[in-house]
C-alpha cells in the first residue's frame, strides 16, 4: 500500500507557521487518518506540533520565501500533496487527492491570468501552471527537478541573472522557475505533467476567484491571502 502524506513548508515569517498549522487542523477535520509533514524553523516548533504532524524537518530548512522548493524532495511518503499554508480544507474529497498522479508525476491546477500577477510571458508562451497545490510522485526523476527548481529560483535572484526575452518581474516567481524547467530544459522530455481533475478551481481556489469556476461544486481547498498586518505583526527578525 502506498505511503501517501501531506506536506507544508513555513519559513520568513511565522505567520506562515501558524497558517500552515491551522490548515493541517482543517485537514485533520476532514481527513483524521491523514500523514501531514511540517517544515520549518526549529525556534517556531511547539509540543503540540506534534499532534498534528507525524513528521517535523527543522534540520537546514532555509530561511527563505521559497523554502518550500528545497523542501519537497524530503517528503517522506510515495506520493505527496505540497499544499501553501494560507489555505483551509473544506471537503472530505481531500483524501482522493493521490489518485491524480496515477500516470503523472506531478499534477498541477491551472493560473486564472485575471487573478494572477503575471501568467504571460511572450505571443506563444504563458505560465499556464499554478505551483502553490500540486500532488507528486516520489521518484529519482521528479525530486531531481525539485531540486532543480528550487536552484533555478535562487539562480533568479543573482544580481546578474539576465531575464531576456522575459520580463525583468519574473525572477520574483517560482512560478517562472518551474515553467523554464518543464518548457526550456531536459524536464521537458522527462517529466510527465498532469492537470487536476476539472473543475479543478475547487481543488485550489484561490482567493479572488469567480465562484462560476466551480461548476456548481463544492470547494475542496480555499487558498487566501495572509493580511498584511499578521504579516508585520509575525515577522522573524533572527538571524540564521
Amino acid at each position: 500500500m502506498l505511503n501517501n502524506g501531506y506536506i507544508y513548508v513555513a519559513s520568513v515569517n511565522k505567520s506562515y507557521y501558524y497558517a500552515a498549522k491551522k490548515s493541517a487542523e482543517s485537514l485533520l477535520d476532514f481527513y483524521p487518518e491523514a500523514k501531514i509533514t511540517l517544515a520549518t524553523h526549529e525556534w517556531w516548533v511547539e509540543e503540540e506540533d506534534y499532534e498534528i504532524f507525524d513528521t517535523i524537518i527543522t534540520e537546514d530548512v532555509p530561511k527563505n520565501i521559497r523554502a518550500k522548493l528545497w523542501a519537497l524532495s524530503k517528503t517522506p511518503y510515495d506520493r505527496t500533496l505540497y499544499i501553501d499554508a494560507d489555505t483551509i480544507i473544506e471537503s472530505e474529497d481531500i483524501a482522493d487527492v493521490f489518485d491524480f498522479c496515477d500516470d503523472h508525476d506531478i499534477v498541477f491546477t491551472r493560473n486564472r491570468p485575471y487573478n494572477a500577477k503575471i501568467t504571460k510571458l511572450s505571443d506563444t508562451e504563458e505560465m499556464i501552471w499554478h505551483c502553490g497545490l500540486f500532488v507528486y510522485k516520489s521518484n529519482e526523476h521528479t525530486f531531481k527537478l525539485m531540486d532543480a527548481w528550487y536552484e533555478q529560483y535562487m539562480k533568479q535572484l543573482e544580481p546578474d541573472w539576465n531575464s531576456d526575452p522575459y520580463p525583468w518581474e519574473v525572477r520574483r516567481w517560482d512560478t517562472f522557475s518551474m515553467w523554464y524547467l518543464l518548457n526550456k530544459t531536459e524536464y521537458k522530455d522527462i517529466i510527465n505533467v498532469g492537470e487536476f481533475p476539472k473543475p479543478d478551481a475547487r481543488w485550489n481556489f484561490v482567493i479572488g476567484y469567480f465562484d462560476k469556476e466551480l461548476e456548481d461544486t463544492e470547494r475542496v481547498i480555499f487558498h487566501y491571502t495572509i493580511p498584511k498586518s499578521d504579516l508585520e505583526r509575525n515577522e522573524d527578525i533572527r538571524k540564521n
